[in-house]
């Protein structure tokens, strides 16, 4: 009889993604398959182009988010309900745009930024 493998200790992993929304042009179906299937905890978006009286939900997601007054941009980041985190101030930026949380990981605070710094204009 063969030996039987032994079972591999379960981890709490904590699975990230970066996502370019590209003004998620229809992409909000493929954004939430991709979520589901590789079982992300947090998502980092870029390029949301969202305005302050859109609102933007995901299914089991909290949303936090830094919209530009101006056409394009803007970042978001997704949190999965059930992890403990909370929002964090950027302070005034003037070319990179940022949306911030903290969660706790091994017991010390771990800070995690969407970024987007916008292509130079010719």
């Amino acid at each position: 009889m063969a030996a039987r493998p032994r079972r591999m200790a379960r981890t709490k992993a904590l699975r990230l993604a970066c996502w370019n929304a590209d003004a998620g042009r229809g992409k909000k179906q493929e954004l939430d398959y991709f979520l589901g299937q590789y079982g992300i905890g947090i998502c980092l978006l870029t390029e949301t182009h969202l305005r302050s009286g859109v609102v933007f939900r995901m299914a089991n997601y909290v949303c936090h988010r830094n919209d530009r007054l101006t056409e394009g941009g803007g970042t978001a980041i997704l949190v999965r309900r059930g992890i403990g985190h909370h929002a964090v101030p950027v302070p005034g930026l003037a070319h990179l745009e940022a949306t911030a949380i903290q969660v706790t990981l091994a017991s010390k605070p771990v800070k995690i930024v969407a970024t987007y710094l916008s292509p130079p204009v010719p």
